[in-house]
C-alpha cells in the first residue's frame, strides 16, 4: 500500500503544473455550467405561467454582484495568503450550489408550486435565491483569484504564455458549456428534473475536494504564489476607524468603499476598455435563464435548447482557438477590434427576427398552464404539452444569432482581459476585477428588469429591441 501511494505521488509530480490548473478549472466550470443551465429550467417547471420568478432570481443575483463584487475583490487583495482566499471561495461556492440543488429536489419531488402552496413556495424560493446569490459571489471571487492573479504569477508577465493560458482556460470553459448542458438536458428528458438536481448537488460536493487538492499542488509548485504584495489600507474620507457597527455606518462605509474602488478602476489605463466590455452585457441575446425559459415556451424542447447552447459553445471554442495565433501575428488590441465586429454581425441576425411572425400559441399558454396545473398534479406538467408544437422562423433567427455570437464574444473578452492582466498592478488586481464584475452586472440588470416588466412570454421579444 505504501509503495502504491509513492507510485501515485510520483506520477502526480510528473504532471505539468498548467495541466493541474486546467483540470481544476474544468471541474469548477463544469459544475457552474450545469447549474446555470438547469436553474433556468427548474424555475420554469416550478412556476410555468410566466418568466417573473426567473427574472426576479436573476435580478437579485445581478444586484448583489453589482454591489458586492468590488468590496469582495478589495478584501481578496488585502488577504496576505492566496491559498486561504482560494480555499474559502471554493468552500462557499460549492456548498451553496449543493444546498440550492437539494432545495430544488425537495420542491420538485413534493410538487410544491405557486398555485398550490404559495407560502411554502415563497420560502423555498427565498432560500434558493439567497444560496444562488452566495454561489454567484463566491464563483466571481474564485475566478478573480485564479484568472486575474494566479495565472499572471504563473506566466511571470510573459505575454505569449499569458495569451496561451487564457485561451486554454476559456476553451475549457466553452467545452464545459458544450457538454454540461447536453448532459443535464439529457437527464431531464430521459429521467426527470428531480434526478438532475440531485446529481448537480452530488457533483459540487465531490468536485470540491478534487479541485482543492489540485490547486494546492499548483500552489506548492510555484513559490511566487506564497509571496503577495498587499495594498496599504488607508482610511476613507469621512469615515472613522471605530468599531461601530450600526446599519447606517455599514451602509455609509459600503457606499464610500464602492466609489473608492471605482476611482481605482477608472485610474487604470485600460479602464475605458473595461467599460466597453461591460456594455456587451446590455443585451438579452445570450443563453441566460430568461432566454432559456422563453425558448422553452416557444416549443423548443429541453434537449434542443441544450444542443443549441452546445453549438454556441463550439463557436466560442473556435474563437479561443483563433485568439492565440491572432495575437502572435497581430496585436492584442487588433484582436479585440476584430471580435467587436463579429459581435455586431451576430447581433444583427438576432434582431432580424423581429420581422418574422412569433408563436401564436403563447397567447393562450398562460391560461392553459394555469388550468392544467392543479394542486397535486406534477409541477411543470403543462410544459410537457408545448413540446408538441413546431418551431417557427422567428425562434430560428434568434437561435442563429445567439449561437454564432460566441465566436466574436470570446475573442473580444480575451483581448480585454489580457490587457487588464498586463497593466493592473498586483495589489489592485482583484479590486479592479470586482469593479469590472459590478459594471457587467449593472448593464446586465437592465434586460432582467425588462423581462420582469414584460413578463408575458408573448411580449419577451420587446426586450431584444432596446439594443
Amino acid at each position: 500500500f505504501t509503495t502504491l501511494l509513492y507510485t501515485i505521488k510520483f506520477e502526480v509530480d510528473m504532471v505539468p503544473t498548467n495541466l493541474l490548473l486546467y483540470t481544476s478549472h474544468a471541474l469548477s466550470r463544469w459544475g457552474d455550467r450545469m447549474w446555470n443551465f438547469a436553474i433556468g429550467i427548474f424555475l420554469i417547471y416550478l412556476h410555468p405561467t410566466s418568466l417573473l420568478v426567473t427574472a426576479i432570481y436573476l435580478l437579485i443575483n445581478r444586484l448583489f454582484v453589482l454591489l458586492l463584487s468590488g468590496p469582495i475583490g478589495q478584501k481578496v487583495d488585502r488577504l496576505p495568503e492566496r491559498l486561504h482566499a482560494m480555499r474559502t471561495a471554493l468552500v462557499i461556492q460549492n456548498s451553496s450550489v449543493a444546498f440550492a440543488a437539494i432545495l430544488t429536489v425537495l420542491a420538485l419531488h413534493f410538487h410544491i408550486s405557486y398555485q398550490c402552496e404559495r407560502t411554502l413556495f415563497f420560502v423555498i424560493m427565498v432560500f434558493i435565491t439567497l444560496l444562488g446569490v452566495i454561489s454567484v459571489l463566491s464563483s466571481s471571487a474564485t475566478k478573480m483569484i485564479i484568472e486575474r492573479d494566479w495565472v499572471v504569477v504563473l506566466c511571470h508577465n510573459d505575454s505569449d504564455q499569458l495569451s496561451s493560458i487564457n485561451a486554454n482556460m476559456r476553451r475549457i470553459d466553452q467545452v464545459c458549456l458544450l457538454l454540461a448542458p447536453i448532459l443535464a438536458g439529457a437527464f431531464m428528458s430521459g429521467l426527470n428534473t428531480t434526478w438532475a438536481a440531485g446529481l448537480i448537488a452530488v457533483w459540487n460536493v465531490v468536485s470540491f475536494f478534487v479541485e482543492y487538492s489540485l490547486l494546492c499542488m499548483v500552489y506548492n509548485r510555484v513559490p511566487e504564489l506564497a509571496t503577495k504584495e498587499v495594498p496599504v489600507e488607508e482610511a476613507s474620507p469621512g469615515t472613522d476607524q471605530t468599531t461601530s457597527c450600526s446599519c447606517l455606518t455599514v451602509v455609509k462605509r459600503s457606499i464610500l468603499s464602492f466609489f473608492g474602488n471605482f476611482s481605482i478602476f477608472m485610474g487604470q489605463e485600460v479602464a475605458l476598455l473595461g467599460v466597453c466590455l461591460s456594455l456587451v452585457y446590455l443585451t438579452v441575446l445570450g443563453f441566460g435563464s430568461v432566454t432559456v425559459g422563453y425558448l422553452r415556451l416557444n416549443n423548443v424542447h429541453d434537449l434542443y435548447i441544450a444542443i443549441a447552447m452546445a453549438v454556441g459553445a463550439s463557436f466560442g471554442i473556435l474563437g479561443t482557438l483563433c485568439y492565440t495565433p491572432f495575437t502572435k501575428k497581430f496585436s492584442v488590441s487588433a484582436c479585440g477590434a476584430f471580435g467587436a465586429v463579429c459581435l455586431a454581425v451576430s447581433y444583427g441576425v438576432s434582431l432580424g427576427s423581429i420581422a418574422f411572425p412569433r408563436n401564436a400559441d403563447l397567447k393562450s399558454f398562460s391560461q392553459t398552464s394555469s388550468d392544467n396545473n392543479t394542486c397535486g398534479a406534477p409541477v411543470g406538467n403543462s410544459l410537457n404539452d408545448i413540446s408538441e408544437g413546431s418551431v417557427n422562423s422567428h425562434t430560428i433567427m434568434i437561435l442563429v444569432g445567439i449561437t454564432t455570437i460566441r465566436f466574436g464574444l470570446w475573442i473580444y473578452d480575451l483581448a480585454i482581459s489580457q490587457l487588464f492582466q498586463m497593466s493592473v498592478p498586483e495589489p489592485q488586481r482583484n479590486t479592479v476585477g470586482g469593479i469590472q464584475s459590478s459594471l457587467n452586472s449593472f448593464f446586465d440588470c437592465f434586460y432582467i428588469v425588462l423581462a420582469g416588466a414584460v413578463q408575458h412570454p408573448d411580449h419577451h421579444i420587446v426586450c431584444g429591441v432596446h439594443r
